[in-house]
């Protein structure tokens, strides 16, 4: 499959066989790969990738057929439904989970019933209580989290989605687990994003607690992470949050007036759902 996929950007590219190839596998083998009857290593593979400038990603994506792979899917999937706080989506997504089987589902199932069970009881009574989630759903995603002695991406991603349904003293540990491994992914983009998604959330978990001096080390590092023009949603989380602490530690009048301008953006950008959670810090 590979080989044929290759062969077809090699063609849309207008690039020969020697261009791709030379110096990492012979003319006679690249064609039999090509048509499927050779393997190569992975180390080969990305070696050809970088005569492509594709990324290991885009190929892939390529490779299924311009489609994203299961877990890009879902990744992709529960984040949008649960930003937009689509209650109808995320309970198709759960029967979906439901249908399938594997350690990783269940943990999918346990985070996608946990946000419905949240996203119910605020559009029901108006408040945003984690209390309301399965105690056995909490259970089943701290027990993944605290056996993964080292943590990928996939890990902090899942910490960075449930850091608001796990109890103090479980934070406090994961979070000194999730800080040796950060900064490998500072500059990595997909890294960056995830990073700032953590920290958001560590912000509005410390502002609730009223750990004002937490709230603004971690909004030194939202600012530091945050400087590129791609990052203007951070830009704006970081400015409301700025004048929550504004409000809290020198001027309340004015403080009130950044946070509620910064809300009024976020509304002007789609973001409503995100815009009315945040507002219940205004109180």
């Amino acid at each position: 499959m590979y080989g044929e996929t290759l062969r077809k950007i090699c063609l849309k590219k207008g690039l020969t066989q020697k261009e791709v190839y030379e110096n990492i596998i012979s003319k006679s083998y690249a064609v039999e790969f090509e048509k499927g009857k050779h393997q190569i290593s992975t180390y080969i593979l990305l070696e050809i990738l970088q005569n492509l400038s594709i990324e290991i990603d885009e190929f892939l994506f390529i490779a299924n057929n311009y489609n994203m792979n299961e877990k890009t899917y879902y990744d992709y999937t529960y984040s949008k439904l649960a930003n937009k706080h689509d209650i109808e989506g995320l309970e198709d997504l759960l029967k979906t989970l439901k249908s399938r089987e594997g350690r990783l589902n269940d943990i999918r199932i346990a985070e996608v019933r946990s946000r419905l069970r949240i996203l119910r009881n605020f559009r029901d009574n108006g408040v945003y209580d984690t209390n309301v989630i399965l105690q056995e759903d909490r259970q089943t995603i701290l027990t993944y989290l605290i056996e993964r002695e080292s943590w990928t991406l996939q890990e902090i991603k899942l910490f960075a989605n449930t850091l608001d349904l796990l109890d103090n003293e479980s934070i406090f540990i994961l979070f000194k687990r999730v800080s040796r491994v950060l900064e490998y992914y500072a500059d990595l983009e997909k890294g960056k994003e995830i990073y700032c998604a953590l920290i958001i959330n560590l912000l509005e978990y410390t502002f609730k607690k009223k750990q004002y001096d937490y709230t603004e080390i971690l909004l030194i590092q939202l600012d530091l992470l945050s400087s590129n023009y791609k990052e203007f949603f951070y830009r704006t989380v970081y400015n409301f949050f700025e004048g929550l602490l504004v409000m809290k530690k020198l001027d309340q009048e004015k403080g009130r007036a950044i946070a509620e301008n910064m809300l009024d953006i976020m509304k002007k950008l789609n973001q409503e759902p995100l815009a009315k959670l945040y507002a219940l810090l205004l109180i």
